[in-house]
């Protein structure tokens, strides 16, 4: 395994990833919008972390 086969497999982790959380903080918002925010808090992070990875 090549390191750019490595590289896009961990960054199409981290798309999915993002996505589960983005997903679940949507879902729980009316019922506990902490959680939510924390799910939020997350998405935003792993974005961060996605939009580093893309030279």
């Amino acid at each position: 395994m090549t390191t750019i086969s490595k590289h896009i497999q961990f960054k199409e982790y981290l798309e999915r990833k993002h996505k589960r959380l983005i997903e679940e903080a949507y879902n729980v918002r009316y019922t506990d919008s902490s959680l939510s925010d924390v799910l939020t808090y997350e998405a935003l992070k792993l974005d961060q972390k996605l939009k580093f990875l893309q030279f």
